[in-house]
């Protein structure tokens, strides 16, 4: 029911408030905390039962790995990848439901010139539960002209693993080279 039955609030807004306003990432507990407190309003018009509400708890606590490995993974392109631009923001994120958005200057033998490319780059586990979601995903946004888009599925065998769960970092910067050298 909360998985795929609930329109729940966005997770995302809360970490970037709560990041922005502390300047350290939070513990899950506190995210779950800011989450609640910005979505105050929406809670009380519920009347949930425990079960839910430990559900909703649930399904915060499984997108926070997924938000820091995307802020990690945009830190790690940054300084490591040679690309001419990297770019991850809240806006990107949540209106254009892009992850990275990355910008490289290539050589097209058509124009026989450098062009520069632009890749909007969607991070997902490659899991059924993930792709499903990023189907849903890929529906609810409107592609932008001109742009590539990667879809990224990553398997955690071989990631670098962080406390119980694991980061993006130089496999799939390799991987994200791949796509778009």
């Amino acid at each position: 029911m909360v998985e795929w039955g609930m329109k729940l609030p966005m997770f995302v807004p809360s970490f970037y408030k709560y990041v922005t306003k502390n300047s350290h990432i939070p513990s899950q507990e506190e995210f779950y905390g800011r989450y609640v407190n910005d979505n105050k309003e929406w809670f009380e018009k519920r009347d949930d039962s425990e079960s839910i509400l430990k559900g909703i708890k649930a399904r915060a606590y499984r997108s926070y790995p997924s938000i820091v490995r995307d802020i990690h993974f945009a830190l790690v392109v940054k300084e490591r990848s040679g690309f001419d631009s990297v770019i991850y923001n809240y806006d990107t994120d949540i209106k254009d439901g892009i992850d990275l958005v990355i910008r490289n200057k290539g050589y097209s033998l058509s124009a026989n010139s450098h062009v520069t490319k632009t890749y909007a780059v969607n991070l997902f586990t490659k899991t059924e539960r993930a792709y499903m979601g990023r189907e849903n995903k890929g529906s609810r946004h409107k592609k932008i002209p001109n742009v590539e888009y990667i879809d990224m599925p990553v398997s955690f065998k071989g990631s670098k693993r962080c406390g119980y769960f694991y980061l993006y970092h130089d496999r799939e910067l390799n991987m994200l080279r791949g796509y778009i050298e």
